[in-house]
């Protein structure tokens, strides 16, 4: 039998983490599933920035399949709009700003969110970041009914993943929106006949995340070097994790973690094994391995390579 044809606005664009990529994963799902988008709504700030602003990958889409691709200040600006594509349902991935009860109301299905944690685990806008800096051994992709308060609508559905410490923040978003896609393509028809039933949130166990910002990104060597290497996984593409040296300003891009040895240098104090291509910085608690970096305008190398390149410099530090 042929699928009955839904018609469905997106809101988003699928970069469920700071600086990551996406190739809009959900949005092929329901497309393949012949839904009927009729609109794709993304948050004007990354459309209509300056010039650094990386082109949404949802806007190719958009142009490839012929979809109204809308960008307003505000979800209300455009609400007569909704109303006249009379869409059954939204779903939502990623859209950065609060959607209110006006907007929500206008589909009879209401708006669907893919949130990428075990809700009402970190709620707000960065609880992938937010999984990989506490080190903790699961997360997960929640499917909610969005509601006027951030992330609190009642959840039709959770998986749960596995973390084993050393996922890289893109391949992280990789999976959940695969699994948010595949929890979509089995579950959307049953939730637009209300034959799917949401389930309220225990709110006393809610947990909330702070905004990232580029200060977080300075690596303060003063911390455990088991945080800092969360820390530079979940800071990857932004707000990437920074440091000076041998007087030089570089982006960790790649470490690890080791007990430190028998050392009287202060936090801050490298560790070079030239002849192996070792660079390490000693932490309050261990030593940081640099794996990979990037100096700032250079492209991305091996500790090794670095140490070859800029060994007498870190030499004279």
């Amino acid at each position: 039998m042929q699928k009955m044809s839904k018609r469905i606005v997106f809101f988003g664009n699928e970069r469920i983490a700071t600086g990551t990529t996406t190739n809009n994963l959900v949005l092929r799902q329901l497309i393949e599933d012949d839904y009927d988008i009729t609109a794709i709504v993304v948050n004007n700030e990354q459309v209509n920035g300056n010039h650094k602003v990386r082109k949404l990958e949802i806007a190719d889409i958009a142009e490839e399949h012929g979809i109204l691709l809308l960008s307003p200040d505000k979800p209300v600006d455009i609400a007569n709009q909704l109303r006249d594509f009379r869409p059954e349902a939204a779903v939502l991935v990623a859209y950065g700003k609060i959607v209110p009860k006006s907007i929500i109301d206008i589909f009879p299905a209401g708006i669907i969110n893919v949130h990428p944690s075990l809700l009402p685990k970190h709620r707000g806008p960065i609880p992938l970041e937010s999984a990989i800096l506490a080190g903790e051994q699961q997360t997960g992709l929640s499917l909610m009914s969005l509601a006027k308060e951030m992330d609190a609508g009642p959840v039709y559905a959770q998986t749960i993943v596995s973390l084993n410490g050393t996922e890289t923040k893109q391949q992280l978003a990789n999976d959940l929106l695969e699994i948010g896609a595949a929890m979509l393509h089995e579950l959307l028809p049953g939730i637009l006949e209300d034959n799917v039933v949401a389930l309220p949130q225990d709110h006393q166990a809610a947990t909330y995340d702070s905004r990232i910002t580029k200060q977080d990104g300075i690596i303060d060597w003063s911390k455990p070097a088991k945080q800092l290497e969360r820390e530079i996984r979940a800071y990857a593409g932004w707000p990437r994790s920074r440091t000076t040296l041998g007087g030089l300003e570089v982006i960790v891009t790649q470490s690890h973690a080791v007990p430190s040895q028998t050392t009287d240098a202060a936090p801050g104090g490298l560790d070079i094994v030239s002849d192996i291509g070792h660079l390490g910085v000693i932490t309050a608690r261990g030593t940081l391995w640099i794996d990979r970096l990037q100096p700032v305008g250079k492209k991305e190398m091996t500790a090794a390579e670095f140490i070859r390149g800029y060994g007498q410099r870190l030499m004279n530090t």
